[in-house]
Parts: structure tokens; C-alpha cells; sequence
């Protein structure tokens, strides 16, 4: 069972405080028990104190979500080839959502936007790497598509979300397939096939994208 968080022993001064203890207490105990007045009651304030630090519910769940994605590891390593970037970024983007399932769950049921923040991280990486807009564009889009199928499934199997009815058709082949579709080998293999249908796309293109040595002409992290 997941504990609580420990309360501060301070108020809450600054917005980073509200979304930090927002966080603690989805993460530790689902989205369904948080509320505005809890977090108040968290941080030792009144709730509608709160809403001095964030204009709105909705926003302070942007933020929540904008905390986990900065977990992930979408920095530049110079030299890498975009192969490899593809699939260290897509990774750390899998564990760290299965690191936080319950704010996973957060965008699932709420449908907030995925913040652009860590959009643009990615599209400059990879354009830092050579890739041009048009390949990025349909390799995004169906990485995107990917790695929401994949992730979704994987937390709601963690967070026991999925249930089994009576099926007539279930224990053949198409069942033992189903239910290996959460394994990491195989996340990566997919990852492979991505690679593969962008290599297609890009012919007689090589290729051989990479990050530059020089971090002074990346476009990734600055304003």
C-alpha cells in the first residue's frame, strides 16, 4: 500500500511548493483522492490560498505533468547518432511513466496537453541531428501514437486497471501475443521498426544523423 506523504513543516511560500506537494500526493495516492482542499490541508494554507499560487486547477495538473517530464532524459549527447537517441529518449520516457503511474493516469482521465516543453526538447534534438521537418513530422507522429498505445497499456497493467471477462476466444496464440505487448524487449523492438520505416522514408537519404560535437550549435535548450 502506498504511504502518504510526509506534510511540511512549513507553508507553502512559492508555486514550486504548491506543485511539488500536488505532485507527492497524486503520485503517492492517485488522482481520485486529490482535491484543491486536501492540497490545502497539506501545505498548512486555506484553499482558496491556493489559488494564489496557481490560477486554476487545470493548470496546477499542467504543472504536475510538466514536473514528471522533466525526469526524462531528452538532453543532447554529442556525437550520438539519432538511432541511438531515439531509442535512450524513448526509454527513459517509458520508465519515468511507469516511475509515476498515477500522473500517468492524471492525462489519461483529464486530457490536459502534453507540455510543449519537452515537445521541443525533442523536435530540436533531432533537428540539431540533421533530420529535416518533413521526416521528423511523420516520425513523430508515429512514434507519438506508439509510445501512447504502449505506455498506457503498461501503466494501467502496473496500477491493475485491466480486468478479464468471460471470452470465448481467449488462450490461443493472439492472447500469449497480447499479453507480452508491455515487455521492454519488445518496446524496443518497436522502436526498431520505427527506425526502419524513417530510414525507408528518408531514401536515398543515409542517415547518418547526429548530434553536432560542438554543444555551442545546438538549438536544443535555448530560449
Amino acid at each position: 500500500m502506498a504511504q502518504s506523504p510526509q506534510k511540511p513543516t512549513s507553508t507553502a511560500t512559492t508555486q514550486e511548493e504548491v506543485v511539488d506537494a500536488a505532485f507527492r500526493m497524486i503520485d503517492a495516492q492517485g488522482y481520485a483522492k486529490f482535491s484543491i482542499r486536501a492540497l490545502a490541508e497539506e501545505l498548512g494554507i486555506g484553499t482558496m490560498s491556493v489559488y494564489t499560487y496557481v490560477p486554476s486547477k487545470k493548470q496546477l495538473l499542467f504543472y504536475v505533468l510538466q514536473k514528471m517530464q522533466s525526469e526524462i532524459d531528452n538532453a543532447p549527447i554529442a556525437g550520438e547518432f539519432w538511432e541511438d537517441t531515439l531509442h535512450r529518449t524513448c526509454g527513459s520516457i517509458l520508465r519515468t511513466n511507469l516511475a509515476h503511474p498515477n500522473i500517468r493516469i492524471v492525462q489519461m482521465q483529464t486530457q490536459i496537453e502534453t507540455p510543449q516543453q519537452h515537445r521541443r526538447n525533442i523536435y530540436y534534438l533531432h533537428t540539431d541531428q540533421g533530420m529535416s521537418d518533413h521526416i521528423y513530422e511523420t516520425m513523430y507522429s508515429v512514434l507519438r501514437s506508439y509510445l501512447s498505445g504502449f505506455i498506457d497499456m503498461a501503466v494501467k497493467r502496473k496500477l491493475k486497471l485491466t480486468t478479464k471477462a468471460e471470452d470465448q476466444y481467449a488462450g490461443g496464440r493472439w492472447t500469449t501475443i497480447s499479453d507480452a505487448d508491455t515487455d521492454i524487449e519488445m518496446f524496443h523492438q518497436g522502436i526498431d521498426f520505427i527506425i526502419a520505416g524513417t530510414r525507408a522514408m528518408a531514401a536515398p537519404d543515409p542517415c547518418n544523423w547526429r548530434t553536432p560535437e560542438n554543444p555551442a550549435t545546438w538549438t536544443w535548450g535555448k530560449e
